[in-house]
C-alpha cells in the first residue's frame, strides 16, 4: 500500500532529525576529544615548567651557598676598610635576595606539580598575625611604612596548615608594604566570620587597574619576579580551601581579603 503524502514527508522529516542528530554527536565527540588532547598538552607542559623550575633552583643554590658564607666570613672575621664592607654587604644582600627567589620558584615548581600537602594543626591566627607583622617590621621600617594589625584577643584557634598560611599573609603583607609610598599606612586586621575567618590587608598605594584581572593573572602564575611571591600565595589559598578578593578602596589603596575556613580540608582544593 502507498504511504500517503503526508506520512512520507514525516519519515523524510525523522530521517533528516536522525542524520543531523549523528552528524552533532560526532562533531561533539570530535571536539570533546580535541579538547582533551589540548589538556594533555597544557599538563604536559605544566610538568615540563615545573621541572624546569626545580632543577634551575638546585643547580644555583649550591654557588649560591658558597657566595653567601665566603660573604658573611669576610664581613665578620676579616678587617675590612668602610668601602670594603660596604662592597661586602651589597653582594650578601644580594645573593640573600637571589636566595629567596630560588626558593619561591623551588615552591611554585612544588605546588604546581601537586607535591605539595597540607599538615593541619590548630593555632591562633592572632599569633600568627602578630608574627608576621614583626618579621616584616624591618621592611616597613626601611620603606617609612607605618604597620599595624588588629584581631579580637578572644579569636577562636583555627585548624589549618600554619606554615602554608603564614607564607601566603606574609607574602601578601610584604606586598602591601612595598606598593606602599613613604610614611603610609598598612593594616591587617583578622576575624572571626559565620563559617571560618577573614583577614583583611588594606595599604594606601595606588590603584590596580583591573583588580579582577590581576587575581586571574595570579592563578595562572603570569606574574614577573617581582610578584612571584603572590603567585605562590594564590597557590596556597586555594590549597587551603580559601577564597582570595582583590579590590580597590573608594578613597585610596588596595585591599586584599582571605576568607578561610575554620577547617582547612583533608584534600588540598585546587
Amino acid at each position: 500500500m502507498a504511504r500517503s503524502p503526508s506520512k512520507a514527508v514525516a519519515h523524510a522529516a525523522e530521517n533528516d532529525a536522525r542524520v543531523i542528530d549523528d552528524a552533532s554527536v560526532d562533531g561533539l565527540r570530535q571536539r570533546v576529544a580535541k579538547l582533551e588532547e589540548e589538556k594533555q598538552k597544557l599538563q604536559q607542559l605544566v610538568e615540563y615548567r615545573s621541572r624546569f623550575l626545580s632543577r634551575l633552583a638546585h643547580e644555583l643554590r649550591t654557588p649560591l651557598t658558597s657566595i653567601l658564607g665566603f660573604s658573611e666570613i669576610l664581613i665578620s672575621q676579616e678587617r675590612l676598610t668602610e668601602t670594603q664592607r660596604g662592597f661586602c654587604e651589597r653582594i650578601q644582600n644580594s645573593a640573600q635576595q637571589l636566595q629567596q627567589t630560588l626558593n619561591q620558584l623551588s615552591d611554585l615548581a612544588r605546588l604546581e606539580s601537586g607535591q605539595s600537602t597540607l599538615r593541619h594543626e590548630e593555632f591562633s591566627l592572632d599569633d600568627l598575625l602578630r608574627e608576621s607583622c614583626a618579621a616584616l617590621a624591618r621592611q616597613a621600617k626601611k620603606q617609612d611604612v607605618r604597620l599595624s594589625y588588629e584581631a579580637p584577643s578572644d579569636l577562636p584557634p583555627i585548624l589549618s596548615d600554619r606554615i602554608k598560611l603564614g607564607q601566603v599573609v606574609y607574602n601578601f603583607l610584604a606586598y602591601a608594604i612595598a606598593r606602599s609610598p613613604e610614611a603610609a599606612q598598612v593594616t591587617i586586621t583578622g576575624n572571626e566570620e559565620t563559617r571560618g575567618f577573614r583577614i583583611r590587608i588594606e595599604d594606601e598605594g595606588d590603584e590596580v587597574a583591573d583588580p579582577a584581572r590581576f587575581e586571574v593573572e595570579l592563578a595562572r602564575g603570569r606574574v614577573g619576579c617581582s610578584e612571584l611571591g603572590l603567585a605562590i600565595a594564590k597557590q596556597n589559598v586555594d590549597l587551603l580551601g580559601a577564597v582570595l578578593k582583590i579590590q580597590n578602596q573608594p578613597s585610596r589603596g588596595l585591599q586584599i581579603s582571605i576568607l578561610l575556613p575554620a577547617v582547612a580540608p583533608d584534600t588540598p582544593t585546587r
